[in-house]
C-alpha cells in the first residue's frame, strides 16, 4: 500500500502538496503498526510470563496511583510539615555545631589547664621538699634557741634593792642638761661694756660737735676743696674721739678693773668706732644745721634698742629686727664681746670693713654737704631754726 501511494505521488502531475505529506505521514505510521504488531505476536507467542509480571506491576502501579490521589489533597500539608521540621532540624545542627564549637574550646582550656597544674604539682612537690628540710633547720634551730635561753637566764645578774633603785633612777632620766659657757665674763660690769662703751664714744662725738663746727665756715668762704674741708672739720674731733678711747680705756682698766682678752686689739678697734662715729656725727651736723643735733640724737636711741647690747635682738619688736643690720653700733658690741671676753675674730674684720664703709660714707656726704653750703640760698640767710 505504501510504494502504491507514493507512486501515485510521483505519477499525478500537480498533487496538493500538503494532501501528499499526510499521506506520507500515514504511510510511515502504518509500516510502524505493522512492525509493533509483529513483535507483540512474538512476544506472546515466545514470553507469556513476562506479561503476566507485566500485568502484577501494572496493578501495583495501579495500587500506589490510588494512594497517592488519596493523599494528593493533603499533600500540600505534609509538605509544609516536612519543611518546618526541617528548619527545627537545621537549628538544632548549629546549636550542635556552636556547643561542638565551645567544647573544642573547653578541650583545649582543660589541656592547658591540665599543663599548669601539673607544673603546679611539680612545685607543690618540690615546696613541700623544701619545707621538709626547713622543719629539720627550725628544729635544729628551737633547740639552739632553748640552749641560748637556758644561758643568758644563768647571766642575768641579780641586783640588791640598792643597784635596782639606782638603776630606775637613770631609767627615769637618761639625759641630763650640762651647760658650759666657752667665754664667760667674770662679772656684770665686763658683760655690759661693750654695750656702754660705744654709747660713751658717740655721745662723746656729739658733744664735740656741740662746740666745734662740722664745717669751717672760713674755709668754705674761701672756696676751699669740698674733701678739704670736710677732712678738716672731722680730724680735729676724731683726734678727740681717740684720745677719748685711751682716756676710758685707762679708767676701766686700771680704775675700775676691766679684763679684756685682748686689750691691744680693743683699743684698736675703739679707735676706729671713734672716727666712724665722729665721721657720722659730723654729717649730721654739716646736712641738717641745728636740727642734725636732733636726728643725732634720735640715732642714738634706735641704736641702743636695736644693737643687742642688754638682751637679745630676736626678742624685740620686728622693727628693731629690721633695722639692726643697718646700724654701726650693732657691728660694735657683737665685735668687743670677742675681743673682751675672746673667741673668734671673724666678726670683728667683718665689723671693721663696716665702719670703715661708713666713715669713708659719711665723709663723702659730709664733702657733698661742703659743696652745697659753699652756695649761698635765702634758707642759709634767714635760718627756720637756730640754736
Amino acid at each position: 500500500m505504501t510504494a502504491l501511494h507514493r507512486e501515485a505521488c510521483v505519477e499525478v502531475p500537480d498533487p496538493d502538496a500538503r494532501i501528499c505529506k499526510v499521506l506520507q505521514r500515514a504511510a510511515v505510521t502504518a509500516g510502524d503498526v505493522a512492525v509493533i504488531a509483529d513483535d507483540v505476536h512474538e512476544l506472546t507467542k515466545d514470553s507469556n510470563s513476562d506479561l503476566k509480571k507485566l500485568n502484577a506491576r501494572l496493578v501495583t502501579l495501579k495500587k500506589q496511583a490510588d494512594e497517592l490521589a488519596a493523599r494528593a489533597p493533603h499533600l500540600d500539608e505534609d509538605v509544609e510539615d516536612a519543611i518546618r521540621k526541617i528548619n527545627e532540624l537545621n537549628t538544632g545542627a548549629k546549636k550542635v555545631a556552636a556547643g561542638a564549637d565551645k567544647l573544642h574550646t573547653g578541650i583545649t582550656e582543660a589541656k592547658t589547664g591540665s599543663v599548669n597544674l601539673d607544673a603546679g604539682v611539680g612545685k607543690l612537690k618540690k615546696g613541700a621538699g623544701d619545707l621538709d628540710g626547713g622543719l629539720f633547720k627550725l628544729a635544729d634551730g628551737s633547740g639552739e634557741l632553748a640552749g641560748g635561753l637556758r644561758d643568758g637566764v644563768a647571766q642575768i645578774p641579780d641586783y640588791d634593792q640598792q643597784d635596782r633603785d639606782r638603776r630606775t633612777e637613770v631609767m627615769a632620766d637618761p639625759v641630763r642638761l650640762a651647760s658650759q659657757s666657752m667665754h664667760k665674763a667674770p662679772n656684770y660690769g665686763t658683760g655690759f661694756a661693750p654695750y656702754f662703751i660705744p654709747l660713751s664714744l658717740w655721745v662723746g662725738a656729739m658733744v664735740a660737735y656741740m662746740i666745734i663746727q662740722p664745717l669751717n665756715r672760713r674755709a668754705l668762704a674761701a672756696g676751699g676743696s669740698a674733701w678739704r674741708i670736710a677732712l678738716a672739720g672731722w680730724l680735729p674731733v676724731a683726734a678727740i674721739g681717740v684720745l677719748q678711747v685711751a682716756a676710758l680705756m685707762s679708767v676701766l682698766h686700771w680704775g675700775i678693773g676691766l679684763q679684756m682678752a685682748r686689750a691691744a686689739g680693743t683699743i684698736g678697734f675703739l679707735a676706729l668706732v671713734a672716727c666712724c662715729f665722729t665721721a657720722i656725727v659730723q654729717w649730721f651736723n654739716a646736712r641738717f644745721g641745728a636740727a642734725g643735733r636732733i636726728l643725732v640724737l634720735a640715732a642714738l636711741m634706735l641704736q641702743l634698742t636695736s644693737a643687742g647690747g642688754t638682751y637679745p635682738v630676736q626678742t624685740s619688736p620686728a622693727f628693731f629686727n629690721a633695722i639692726h643690720p643697718f646700724l654701726p653700733m650693732t657691728y660694735v658690741v657683737e665685735s668687743l664681746r670677742r675681743l673682751i671676753t675672746g673667741g673668734g675674730l671673724e666678726p670683728v674684720w667683718h665689723s671693721c670693713a663696716v665702719l670703715t664703709a661708713f666713715t669713708v660714707g659719711a665723709l663723702a656726704l659730709t664733702a657733698v654737704s661742703a659743696r652745697r653750703r659753699q652756695v649761698w640760698t635765702m634758707d642759709r640767710l634767714h635760718p627756720e631754726l637756730t640754736l
